[in-house]
């Protein structure tokens, strides 16, 4: 079942991409291929898909940093839509009457299930933080290769 969510979560993240890449690109832009597209955000994620710039002679080092930006992109995507998927999930379940099919929350209630949501999910958050905090170090440190290296070209 999760690989069936993973699929369909990927498929609806590359058609938001499908959707950016056939929007029409402003004429104020020279060259949009020089430029990262940023598109709508997400209904689930609530994130803005990107479309990294990807340069006519881009070095291998360039390369290797678009690639990692473009994994970390598409990680976050599917966490951020796999834990708001599982939030409005224990929600509905927590709060929907069933004889009405009407959900009965107040603000006082839905702060006290946010923290309890928060509790139970706290070291999925903490393990994610960890690695962002170890994937945007490894961005840096190959931003500060490639801006080296076009330095050196010059």
């Amino acid at each position: 079942m999760a690989r069936v969510c993973n699929y369909v979560q990927k498929k609806q993240w590359s058609n938001n991409v499908i959707r950016l890449f056939s929007a029409k690109v402003s004429p104020n832009l020279k060259n949009p291929v020089q430029v990262d597209l940023i598109g709508p955000p997400d209904p689930v994620s609530n994130l803005r898909p990107i479309i990294f710039a990807k340069s006519e002679n881009e070095s291998r080092l360039e390369k290797k940093f678009r690639e990692a930006r473009e994994d970390t992109q598409i990680w976050n995507q599917n966490f951020w839509t796999e834990h708001n998927n599982n939030f409005q999930k224990v929600r509905h379940e927590s709060y929907v009457i069933p004889s009405q099919g009407k959900m009965s929350i107040t603000a006082d209630d839905m702060s006290v299930f946010y923290k309890e949501f928060l509790d139970k999910n706290w070291q999925m958050h903490f393990n994610y933080n960890i690695t962002w905090y170890k994937r945007n170090i490894k961005l840096l440190l190959l931003e500060i290769r490639v801006k080296i290296s076009k330095l050196k070209l010059r």
